[in-house]
């Protein structure tokens, strides 16, 4: 029963996978070419939920956009000036703008939307898939 904990730090157990740090690890291993340890990465590898802790610095910003896919996400603002930007698959025309400037501001999306984004400040950013 105590085994059932597992415990790190989001910074430097994200480092392999793009700061994600919980979620599909064994299939991000493969993708990777990283040996697998079950016992290593522990409750952090799970199909059900994926997280990361983004940390990016003032002027940085995603320069594709992101695929869609079936699941819903959500980011939270830790600190910093993080905007997205959202577009429709099938209309890259109609866009929407989000801006996340206070601690805790956060935004949700079903990721059957592309996105991008790009930081007014250094920021740190939690976000989570389902």
């Amino acid at each position: 029963m105590l085994d059932d904990i597992t415990t790190g730090n989001t910074k430097k157990d994200g480092r392999d996978f793009s700061f994600w740090f919980v979620g599909r690890i064994e299939k991000w291993c493969k993708e990777n070419n990283i040996p697998f340890d079950a016992k290593r990465y522990g409750l952090r590898n799970t199909d059900d939920i994926e997280i990361k802790w983004g940390i990016y610095k003032k002027g940085e910003l995603r320069d594709v956009w992101a695929s869609s896919s079936d699941k819903t996400a959500m980011s939270i603002l830790i600190r910093g000036d993080f905007t997205f930007i959202f577009r429709k698959t099938d209309n890259h025309e109609e866009r929407r703008e989000v801006r996340l400037i206070n601690e805790g501001d956060y935004a949700i999306w079903r990721e059957d939307l592309e996105h991008t984004w790009r930081m007014d400040k250094d920021s740190e950013i939690l976000t989570l898939r389902w």
